[in-house]
C-alpha cells in the first residue's frame, strides 16, 4: 500500500519510514515483484548527480475486481484494476416488466453472463480477484441477499447470490451502495475531525449513507439508510412503492415526480444522467414545480443532522447538480436549522453538493476485495 501512494519510494525511503533493515526491505520488495505486483523503474531526468535510486512502482494491472453498479434501471458490470481503472465494461437495462416475468433466480443467469464477457475481454495479465456488487435498497450483504430495492424494481425481492461464487470460482460480496461511495470518500480525507459525513443521494429514489469519526454506520437487518421510506406529512394519503403511505420518495423521488414533471416537460427522461442534463441545459426550468419536493428534503436533512450529527452532509443526485435547486434547498434547510442553533449536537452543520461518485461507488466496492487479496499473500 504504500508503494501505491502518489510519490517516489525507493527501498531506501521504506527502510528509513518504517525503520526496517535495508536487507529486510530488498526482500519483500523482491516477493513483490516476483509476485508481479510491483515493478522497478529509474526515474526520469533530470535528477541529482550520482546513480539515480531505483523507483518501486505498482503494477496496478495484476489485479482486478468485476463491480456491478445500479444506474436508475440499469445494471452496469464494470473490470476495475487495482489503481482504479476500468479495463472494460458492461451494461444491461432492466425493466420491472422483465423482473415480473424473469424472476430473481433467472437473473443470476444474466449476471453469470456479464461476468463471463467481462472475463473474455479482460487483459490477459490481469488476474481477476472477486466480483463486488454496490446495489441500492436494502442489502443483507453478510448472507450475501438483495433484500429489495423498491425505487427501482418492485418485483426484486429477497435475491441470493451466493450461486455466483459457486459457478465462477470467485469470491462474491455485497455492499450498499452509498456506503461504497461513502468508504471512498473518507479514504480521500486527512483528518479524522473531518470524517464525520452524512452522504444522501437524491435522484430516482433517496438514501443515505452515514461516517462518525471515519467509520460507516452499517446494519445487518432493517433498512438502515433508507431515509425515503421515512414518513411525510401530506394533505392526502399517497402510496409508495414499498407499499407504505407518506413516504418521503412519494413526494421528492424522481420516480414519483417524472409524471407530473413529462406534463410541462414531456421530454424530460427517465434515468438520473439524462435527468440531470436535462435539469442544467432548460432554460428557465420552472423550479416552483419542485418546491414540495425540496421543502421535505429540507425538512429530512434537517432532522437526520439532530439523530446522526455530522459535520458535513454532502447531497448527490440530479436535482442538487442544479445551482436553482441546491440554493433554495440550503436556503430551506438553514430557515429550519439555522447556522449555531444546533445545542443538542454541538457542531455546525455545511452542506455541499457532489457529482453521484460512480468512480467512488466502484472503487469504493473493489476495496475489500483488493484488501483480502494482499492479505491472502502474507
Amino acid at each position: 500500500m504504500e508503494i501505491c501512494k502518489p510519490k517516489k519510494v525507493t527501498r531506501k525511503q521504506l527502510a528509513e519510514d518504517f525503520n526496517l533493515r535495508p536487507g529486510t526491505v530488498s526482500a519483500l520488495a523482491l516477493q513483490l515483484i516476483n509476485r508481479g505486483l510491483v515493478e522497478e523503474s529509474r526515474p526520469s531526468p533530470p535528477y541529482q548527480k550520482g546513480r539515480p535510486e531505483i523507483l518501486l512502482r505498482p503494477v496496478v494491472s495484476h489485479l482486478g475486481v468485476i463491480v456491478f453498479y445500479v444506474v436508475s434501471q440499469s445494471f452496469h458490470a464494470s473490470l476495475v484494476d487495482f489503481g482504479g481503472n476500468i479495463l472494460c465494461s458492461r451494461i444491461e437495462e432492466i425493466t420491472d416488466t422483465q423482473f415480473e416475468k424473469v424472476g430473481g433466480e433467472q437473473f443470476n443467469e444474466l449476471f453469470l453472463r456479464m461476468i463471463d464477457d467481462i472475463r473474455t475481454e479482460a487483459p490477459g495479465d490481469t488476474k481477476i480477484v472477486g466480483v463486488s456488487f454496490s446495489l441500492p435498497g436494502v442489502v443483507d450483504e453478510m448472507n450475501e441477499c438483495w433484500v429489495y430495492s423498491l425505487s427501482r424494481w418492485k418485483k426484486a425481492w429477497n435475491m441470493n447470490f451466493s450461486e455466483i461464487s459457486k459457478t465462477t470460482g470467485l469470491s462474491v460480496i455485497l455492499n450498499k451502495n452509498l456506503n461504497c461511495e461513502l468508504r471512498a470518500r473518507i479514504a480521500r480525507l486527512k483528518e479524522t475531525s473531518e470524517k464525520s459525513i452524512l452522504l444522501i443521494h437524491w435522484g430516482h429514489g433517496i438514501g443515505a449513507s452515514c461516517s462518525l469519526n471515519g467509520n460507516i454506520l452499517t446494519s445487518d437487518v432493517g433498512g438502515f439508510g433508507e431515509v425515503g421510506h421515512s414518513y411525510v406529512y401530506c394533505d392526502q394519503q399517497v402510496r409508495c412503492r414499498c407499499g407504505l403511505n407518506n413516504c418521503l420518495e412519494t413526494q421528492a423521488a424522481l420516480w414519483a415526480l417524472w409524471p407530473e414533471l413529462q406534463l410541462q416537460y414531456p421530454n424530460a427522461p427517465y434515468d438520473e444522467w439524462g435527468f440531470e442534463k436535462f435539469l442544467n441545459k432548460t432554460p428557465n426550468f420552472d423550479v416552483n414545480i419542485l418546491n414540495t419536493a425540496i421543502q421535505k428534503m429540507a425538512v429530512t436533512i434537517r432532522n437526520l443532522s439532530m439523530v446522526l450529527a455530522p459535520q458535513h452532509v454532502t447531497l448527490t443526485g440530479p436535482f442538487t447538480q442544479n445551482h436553482q435547486v441546491f440554493e433554495r434547498l440550503c436556503h430551506e434547510f438553514k430557515a429550519l436549522l439555522p447556522p449555531d442553533s444546533n445545542q443538542a449536537a454541538h457542531n455546525q452543520v455545511t452542506l455541499s453538493a457532489s457529482r453521484a461518485g460512480i468512480m467512488d461507488e466502484i472503487i469504493g466496492a473493489a476495496y475489500p476485495l483488493f484488501a483480502q487479496s494482499l492479505q491472502k499473500l502474507q
